[in-house]
């Protein structure tokens, strides 16, 4: 009994002693106590009024080491363990970091996954935290990732498209034309050996007309049209409308403060969404 009464005591040391506090007692947990009282009191206060004005729950976790433990398994059980996020909308998001280690993470909830995809998130750790990190400002690096996270959470993302991408999908566009006008060209111009059906015709000059709209696809689209036109008048086959030939092997290929106002989770769940970076 002696023993069991001990263990019960020294439960939660055995708890903490994991990794990581059993349930969180604010917004932030500065286990690596890097943080200021002030500093850590003006972030839960910035989170506690986001999570009153949208139900989203930010949380951050701070700790000294991993102590040998993969980053990504480690903050999915931190997620789930700490319920963050509402039970129904899952829109949740976990920002740990690791001191020593030189490495963290923003886990996304299922909820938050559309708003927050990777890739943004991944450009928040980079361009935005990362910087700060470096210089070893964390409380800088993390308040400006929390802003970037509502922000970005309250207004949907949107890819931006580079130069370079820009260039090339208007190339891709005027192959595309080019394409598009040779294959009209082939199945209107005169005195064709192959025969044809009005209704046949039609189809392959909507199919080429949709497949000018779509940059590269399009293009091995146009190359399949006219290789099979080529194929027909090679053998001098013809284009009915009976669904026999041409017309029937495409159409079947092609169908505010710290104190007792937090409630902690909120029973949300992560499905391992989010991204991992270091300094």
């Amino acid at each position: 009994m002696k023993k069991l009464f001990l263990f019960l005591i020294f439960l939660p040391f055995i708890i903490r002693a994991d990794g990581y506090p059993e349930q969180p007692s604010n917004y932030v947990t500065d286990d690596a106590e890097i943080l200021s009282d002030s500093q850590k009191s003006s972030l839960n206060r910035k989170l506690k009024e986001f999570e009153d004005s949208t139900t989203n729950e930010v949380f951050v976790y701070i700790a000294k080491s991993l102590e040998g433990r993969s980053l990504e398994s480690l903050c999915q059980e931190i997620f789930h363990n700490w319920r963050i996020g509402d039970k129904e909308k899952n829109n949740g998001v976990l920002v740990a970091i690791f001191i020593d280690d030189h490495k963290f993470r923003i886990q996304t909830g299922y909820g938050l996954e559309g708003a927050l995809p990777d890739v943004l998130t991944k450009r928040i750790q980079d361009e935005e935290m990362r910087p700060h990190f470096k210089d070893g400002d964390y409380y800088e690096g993390i308040d400006i990732g929390i802003d970037k996270l509502i922000y970005y959470s309250r207004h949907e993302y949107k890819a931006e498209m580079s130069k370079q991408d820009l260039r090339m999908m208007l190339i891709c566009y005027g192959i595309n034309l080019i394409l598009l006008i040779i294959l009209i060209y082939g199945l209107y111009k005169k005195n064709q050996p192959v025969k044809r059906s009005t209704g046949a015709t039609t189809i392959i000059l909507i199919i080429g007309i949709i497949a000018t709209l779509i940059p590269l696809i399009g293009i091995i689209i146009h190359f399949i049209l006219l290789g099979m036109i080529a194929d027909k008048k090679k053998s001098g086959g013809s284009y009915s409308s009976s669904g026999s030939d041409y017309d029937s092997s495409y159409s079947s290929s092609s169908s505010y403060d710290s104190g007792s106002s937090f409630s902690g989770g909120g029973g949300g769940d992560s499905g391992g969404g989010g991204s991992s970076s270091d300094w």
